[in-house]
C-alpha cells in the first residue's frame, strides 16, 4: 500500500519522464523529415542555436546567471563538455539518419543503456554480473541484425549500412560520454549542467557551417524544415533534457533509467505510422532481441531498487547514507 501511495504521489514525475522519452523518440522521425530540405550540419546548427536561446532565456527567468558560477576545477571541463557533448552526439545521429531509417536508428540507440553498463564496468569497475552480461550478449546480437539487415555475407559499405554503422558509433559515443563524464554531472546541479551543455552546444556547429557552408549559414529554414528544427530544439532538446533532469532529482536513478527504454518503442511506432517504414524480418528479430536485452536490464534495476527500498525500511535511523555509500 505504501508503494502505491508513493507511485501516486510521483505521477507528475512519471508523466514528465514519459514525455521526455516521447520527445526523444519522436525526434528520429522529425530529423528524417528535416533532411529532405536541409543537410545534417544545417539541422544540427539551427536546432542547437534555437535550443541555446531557449535555455538561456529559461536560466534568466529562473533567477539570472549568477548561479552558473562553477569551481575552478570544474569550469574548464564543463566548457569542453558543452562544446563537444551534444554537438558530436547529435551530429553523428543526424548524419546516420541521412542514410538509415528512424526505426533502425532508434533501435540501435535503444541499446545504449546496456552499453553504458558495459563501459561502466570497464572504466569505473562497476559490477557486471550474469544478467548484465546476458543482456549485453542478446542486445549485441539484436543490434548486429539491425545494422547488417541479416545479410552479413553480402554486407558492403554504403546506403543503409553506412547509416546504421554511424548510428552505432553515436550510441557508443553517448554510452562512453555518459560514463566518463559522470564525475562532473554529480558535482553540478542538473539545471546548471543542462545550461552549459545547451548554450555552449551551438558554438561548434555554427563554426563548422561558417567554415564549410557559408551560404547555408545565411539561409533560414522555411516551411516544414523550419517547423522541424523548432520542434527538435524545443521538444527533444530543451524540454526533454530539463524534464529528465527534474525527474532525476526527485526519484532514484534506477527508476528514471527505465523510462529511457520507452524511447525506441515511441520512435519505431512513429516511423512505421507516419513515415511508412517497414522493417524486414531480420530487423523485427533484431528489435525483439534489443527490447529483450532492455527488459533484462530493467528487470535487474527494478529488483535492485526494490531490495534497497526493503533494506532501507529495516535499517535503524541514520544507517541509510552509510548503506548507500557501501552499495
Amino acid at each position: 500500500m505504501s508503494e502505491f501511495r508513493t507511485n501516486a504521489r510521483n505521477w507528475p514525475v512519471f508523466a514528465a519522464l514519459t514525455l521526455s522519452a516521447f520527445c526523444w523518440g519522436s525526434s528520429f522521425a522529425v530529423v528524417r523529415v528535416c533532411l529532405r530540405q536541409l543537410t545534417p550540419l544545417q539541422v544540427l546548427a539551427w536546432q542547437s542555436l534555437i535550443a541555446a536561446v531557449m535555455q538561456a532565456v529559461f536560466s534568466l527567468l529562473r533567477g539570472g546567471w549568477s548561479g552558473l558560477a562553477l569551481p575552478r576545477g570544474v569550469l574548464l571541463p564543463m566548457i569542453l563538455l558543452g562544446l563537444a557533448g551534444q554537438c558530436v552526439l547529435n551530429g553523428l545521429c543526424f548524419l546516420g539518419l541521412a542514410y538509415t531509417t528512424a526505426t533502425n536508428a532508434a533501435l540501435i540507440f535503444g541499446f545504449s543503456p546496456v552499453m553504458i553498463a558495459l563501459f561502466a564496468a570497464l572504466f569505473l569497475g562497476e559490477r557486471f554480473g550474469v544478467e548484465k552480461r546476458l543482456a549485453a550478449a542478446v542486445g549485441f546480437a539484436g543490434v548486429a541484425l539491425v545494422v547488417t539487415g541479416g545479410r552479413l555475407n553480402a554486407l558492403h559499405w554504403g546506403g543503409m549500412t553506412t547509416g546504421n554503422v554511424v548510428e552505432l558509433g553515436a550510441a557508443s559515443y553517448w554510452a562512453a560520454y555518459s560514463v566518463l563524464t559522470r564525475v562532473y554531472s554529480q558535482r553540478v546541479s542538473p539545471a546548471v549542467y543542462t545550461t552549459y551543455l545547451l548554450t555552449l552546444g551551438a558554438v561548434v556547429p555554427w563554426v563548422l557551417v561558417s567554415a564549410f557552408a557559408p551560404v547555408a549559414s545565411h539561409s533560414i529554414p522555411h516551411g516544414v524544415a523550419l517547423a522541424g528544427v523548432i520542434y527538435l530544439a524545443f521538444s527533444s532538446t530543451f524540454l526533454a533534457m530539463n524534464l529528465w533532469n527534474w525527474g532525476l532529482s526527485r526519484i532514484e536513478a534506477s527508476r528514471v533509467g527505465v523510462f529511457s527504454y520507452l524511447e525506441p518503442v515511441f520512435a519505431a511506432s512513429i516511423g512505421i505510422l507516419f513515415l511508412g517504414e517497414r522493417p524486414g524480418v531480420p530487423g523485427l528479430i533484431g528489435a525483439v532481441l534489443v527490447l529483450g536485452s532492455i527488459g533484462l536490464s530493467s528487470a535487474r534495476l527494478g529488483r535492485s531498487a526494490a531490495a534497497r527500498s526493503c533494506a532501507s525500511n529495516q535499517r535503524p535511523p541514520g544507517q541509510d547514507a552509510k548503506a548507500a555509500i557501501e552499495e
